[in-house]
């Protein structure tokens, strides 16, 4: 009998140092669990902000509205497509400081493919639900809203037409496109405000990119050499 009784008192010291134990203050697990929800809950702030925002200024989301023609042309002048077909042209036809501009044009803008579709499919945000489904030239990745492409493509090719224009009235009108493009995938509902702002701020770092790496003269007739039917004369 007094073994049993000894037991169960063993067994209830036990049960009472794992209550103890299991109520016990912990500072250090307190720190590390406050942290990620002040940051969660600051990062949903911004993205309910972001949200709220774009659904306000997207005053021409629906098909009735009176200005969404202007702003589905503007759609069109910043997509890649056109810039592409236009920009081989100028391969073509242009020759000298002209064509090795337009050489240097043809990579900026499908080195903006290559980090627009990246970029997409690693956030792969979505569009806003009001947006509608007619986009011009659309492939998959387009179903991502994170970044604007239009607004990557239009910064990059505003920055890169400053270097060779030097109308100070042409490159306030370039500037004015490049702005008037980002604006309006808000306005349209295509993007939420945060996917043209950070659009922007990639194309711009697109630009840095290119004057960095920029193709010279004598590497841009060699290259162009080996395509056919291009004439450097």
């Amino acid at each position: 009998m007094a073994t049993k009784q000894v037991g169960s008192s063993g067994e209830e010291i036990f049960l009472n140092h794992r209550k103890t134990s299991r109520t016990k203050h912990n500072p250090d697990q307190d720190i590390s669990s406050e942290n990620p929800r002040n940051q969660g809950s600051f990062i949903d702030t911004l993205h309910r902000l972001d949200i709220e925002l774009s659904r306000r200024l997207s005053f021409c989301a629906a098909k009735d509205s009176g200005w969404r023609p202007v702003l589905i042309a503007l759609e069109i002048s910043g997509h890649g497509v056109p810039w592409i077909i236009a920009t081989l042209l100028a391969i073509y036809f242009f020759r000298n400081e002209k064509q090795q501009f337009a050489l240097n044009f043809l990579l900026a803008l499908l080195l903006d493919l290559v980090i627009v579709g990246l970029t997409k499919v690693i956030f792969q945000r979505q569009r806003p639900v009001y947006n509608e489904k007619d986009m011009f030239a659309t492939v998959s990745v387009d179903n991502f809203s994170f970044p604007s492409g239009h607004s990557t493509r239009a910064a990059m090719v505003a920055a890169l037409f400053n270097l060779i224009i030097s109308s100070s009235c042409l490159r306030l009108v370039i500037n004015l496109w490049a702005c008037s493009v980002a604006i309006s995938r808000v306005v349209l509902g295509r993007h939420h405000v945060f996917d043209v702002v950070f659009g922007a701020i990639i194309g711009l770092g697109q630009y840095w990119l290119m004057v960095n790496i920029w193709l010279s003269m004598e590497f841009s007739h060699r290259f162009l050499m080996l395509v056919p039917y291009v004439d450097l004369k």
